[in-house]
């Protein structure tokens, strides 16, 4: 079990830049969008490589969805860019055929929520087959040149790895990006270091958690609730995913949860986490109140789906937490790794939500549209 926070000196150093192309096309990016503006979200696109698959899962008004994706089409420069509406009935159809029916709404649909939306994007990177490597990152980005930092620092990390790596054990890789501040738009001042408050609720839990499962006291979880963050594509499908809020927790509960020792199996895991301290500030949209204690206690929910490996003393923190911040226990729902779903590459299926045919250009594209 390896934990490691780290920054570097400088981001673009020649000699630790692998081979970017090679990457870059490899590497699936899941933009997951709900209602940010459309240059908002053309923003955050302009910052992600031209030679990368772009598989946006929105889960706007559908009344919205074809003017949504007329917009892109006219504007976008990323010929391989995917929208993909969450309540597309393709979706409910292609999960209910497998066995996921806990995805679906009442309205038999697949609900809401932000675990769904990457279990979606998950997905249909799984079904292009060639990404090696997938990254999430959501579209309320006010300031997007963050994240170029953001995928050279996951580039260098996961090839660093790619290029050292041996076939003698299971290994299961996750880059999670941690914000050096939060600043709002119009504050006069950048502030280093500033945590949010589920933040430091969860991953002072999840911290302990950590020396409790693997004798570690020198590390300190700081990336509980990640929205930027990477996986080797292979580590991925061996995770479960989660409802809502509770998806980035859950995942890393889950990863550190592959390293401990199973009776069946002669030897762990071998888990790599690496949280990277980002230089550049994150600018997104402000949450009330209210959003942060849903944050909260969902992110708090995950932690029952893995009870029975749970200290007693860490079920006691959790609980005097919840009662101090008055809230619901809450655990999610949990949805199957995609590996168990025996799922083979399936082009037809996703191109059905590619906004560029290979052979078209954007003229006739915009054509298309206007």
């Amino acid at each position: 079990m390896n934990v490691d926070t780290l920054c570097f000196s400088q981001i673009l150093e020649a000699n630790n830049l692998y081979d970017l192309n090679y990457f870059f096309t490899r590497t699936a990016f899941v933009i997951a969008h709900k209602n940010e503006r459309l240059e908002t979200l053309l923003g955050v696109i302009w910052y992600l490589p031209i030679n990368s698959p772009i598989l946006i899962v929105t889960n706007c008004p559908e009344t919205e969805k074809e003017e949504l994706a007329c917009a892109l089409t006219r504007q976008l420069q990323h010929r391989q860019s995917y929208l993909i509406h969450q309540k597309d009935p393709a979706l409910a159809h292609f999960f209910a055929e497998r066995g996921v029916q806990a995805i679906l709404g009442s309205d038999g649909k697949v609900a809401s929520g932000k675990g769904e939306g990457m279990y979606i994007g998950a997905l249909i990177a799984r079904l292009l087959g060639y990404p090696e490597w997938i990254i999430f990152y959501d579209a309320d980005n006010f300031v997007p040149n963050a994240l170029m930092e953001y995928t050279l620092a996951m580039s260098r990390l996961f090839m660093e790895e790619y290029m050292t790596r041996s076939c003698e054990t299971e290994k299961f890789h996750n880059v999670r990006i941690c914000w050096s501040s939060k600043p709002a738009l119009g504050c006069n001042c950048i502030t280093p270091g500033i945590a949010e408050c589920c933040t430091q609720v969860v991953s002072s839990i999840m911290t302990k958690l950590l020396a409790a499962w693997f004798d570690i006291e020198d590390r300190t979880i700081i990336s509980a609730n990640a929205g930027e963050q990477g996986f080797a594509m292979d580590t991925l499908q061996a995770l479960r995913f989660s409802s809502g809020y509770s998806i980035e927790t859950f995942q890393l509960l889950d990863l550190l949860a592959k390293a401990l020792l199973p009776a069946t199996q002669l030897q762990p895991a071998h888990v790599i986490l690496q949280q990277y301290q980002a230089q550049s500030p994150h600018f997104h949209e402000q949450r009330d109140t209210e959003h942060i204690k849903r944050l909260i206690a969902e992110s708090l929910g995950s932690f029952y789906c893995f009870q029975e490996l749970l200290p007693a003393d860490i079920v006691q923190q959790l609980r005097q937490t919840q009662y101090e911040l008055s809230l619901q226990s809450c655990p999610p729902l949990v949805y199957p790794a995609l590996r168990e779903l025996s799922l083979e590459k399936n082009e037809r299926f996703v191109n059905h939500y590619r906004l560029f045919e290979d052979n078209d250009t954007i003229d006739q594209e915009m054509d298309i549209c206007s």
